[in-house]
């Protein structure tokens, strides 16, 4: 049996910067030197340079999920259409990292305000990453976030869950978007070489030494982005703009007649072609249709995947594609959500961006065979007096 987890919602921060955001005018996934300044006496929380045990891995995407975290900055509408499709169907929980005291739609009981301050919008890229060890509890490895100087408060938001929930944190000295980290169940990372360029005053060897030894990966595989090695064209060069793996032996990858987006996408479904999963079976590779209309690249792998249900980004646009898009991913077994992501997909990113995911040990070590008992997190008196079981709770 196992015992349940007890996660806790944190007491709210008193801080000047909370609801100080332009909900209607957020910042894009690129820095808008007009409205940022680098804080360059910035220092961030102390990070422990602890290595995660060797039992440490990051579950991929598909594997099942307890709670989607959100920052609410911005794309309310959007965000309001996750939080629904995330509690209502995929049954996990909703935790915000400052937003309203409730959402429509939404059970209360499935719904977190951890009142953490943000700056942005785009919880994905400096949001924590959900480990899993045997035996223990949720842990992330806390990269830095590569708008640090400028978005302090995000840069911090890993370390502020982490502290709220009692999560083990290792900090990892590399600069790294959630956007360009894409895994398997096998322990295969695909990355862009984005990565490399974020870490110029370390070699690749040195890049790759720290992502095998703080998340455990085996493999790393990396890809061209649209626009490499200049700036890229989807205005990230993170993998989640053109690629999204459906399970272990199925990926959708954008394509495009157009260049820089044709080589670069066919090289990357070639890549998958040419090869066997990890599982032994051959690579069923998708090809949807991407957009470049406007300077804004209007993608479908900018998805979220969440306990058998994916949250599939449309656009007005595109009617035909979206339906496209959906047989793709129903082809797949997935169940599809359709969400409109007309406004956010401008500034650079849709609903895989605005989104991270903590992994639902109880079900995972499950499936894995392992049925010892989980220790709790304790509640601490830094912490608020509500407390929610998730749906990491006792197996029957």
């Amino acid at each position: 049996m196992f015992k349940t987890i007890l996660l806790c919602s944190f007491l709210v921060l008193n801080s000047i910067k909370l609801f100080s955001l332009d909900i209607d005018n957020p910042l894009p996934n690129w820095l808008d030197l007009k409205r940022e300044t680098k804080q360059t006496d910035f220092v961030s929380i102390p990070k422990t340079k602890a290595i995660p045990p060797s039992d440490f891995r990051i579950p991929a995407e598909y594997e099942p999920t307890s709670a989607v975290l959100m920052s609410y900055a911005g794309y309310t509408t959007m965000l309001k259409e996750i939080a629904k499709a995330v509690s209502n169907y995929a049954k996990a929980y909703v935790w915000v990292m400052s937003g309203p005291s409730s959402i429509a739609g939404v059970d209360k009981d499935k719904y977190v305000n951890f009142s953490i301050p943000i700056d942005t919008v785009w919880m994905r890229d400096y949001g924590p990453f959900g480990l899993s060890k045997k035996m223990e509890k949720v842990g992330l490895v806390d990269t830095i976030y590569r708008h640090y100087q400028y978005r302090t408060n995000d840069d911090v938001v890993p370390q502020k869950v982490a502290q709220t929930q009692n999560f083990s944190v290792y900090g990892a000295d590399i600069i790294l978007d959630g956007g360009n980290f894409m895994v398997d169940s096998y322990g295969n990372l695909y990355m862009t070489e984005r990565t490399y360029m974020w870490n110029s005053g370390k070699s690749k060897d040195e890049v790759n030494s720290i992502l095998k030894n703080y998340f455990k990966v085996k493999n790393i595989y990396t890809f061209d982005y649209a626009g490499y090695p200049g700036e890229p064209y989807d205005g990230t060069g993170h993998i989640d703009m053109f690629m999204k793996l459906l399970n272990d032996d199925t990926v959708l990858i954008a394509k495009n007649d157009k260049e820089p987006f044709k080589t670069v996408f066919d090289k990357a479904a070639k890549f998958f072609e040419d090869r066997k999963a990890p599982n032994g079976k051959k690579y069923t590779v998708l090809r949807i249709d991407g957009y470049y209309t406007n300077n804004v690249w209007y993608t479908y792998t900018n998805s979220l995947i969440v306990n058998g249900y994916v949250l599939m980004p449309t656009y007005s646009k595109y009617s035909s594609a979206n339906s496209e898009a959906q047989k793709l991913y129903e082809s797949a077994g997935l169940k599809v959500i359709p969400i409109n992501s007309d406004q956010s997909i401008t500034a650079g990113g849709s609903i895989h961006c605005v989104t991270q995911v903590i992994p639902d040990i109880g079900k995972i070590l499950k499936r894995e065979g392992n049925i010892e008992v989980l220790k709790e997190v304790k509640e601490t008196p830094e912490l608020s007096e509500k407390i929610l079981n998730t749906s990491i709770s006792e197996s029957k």
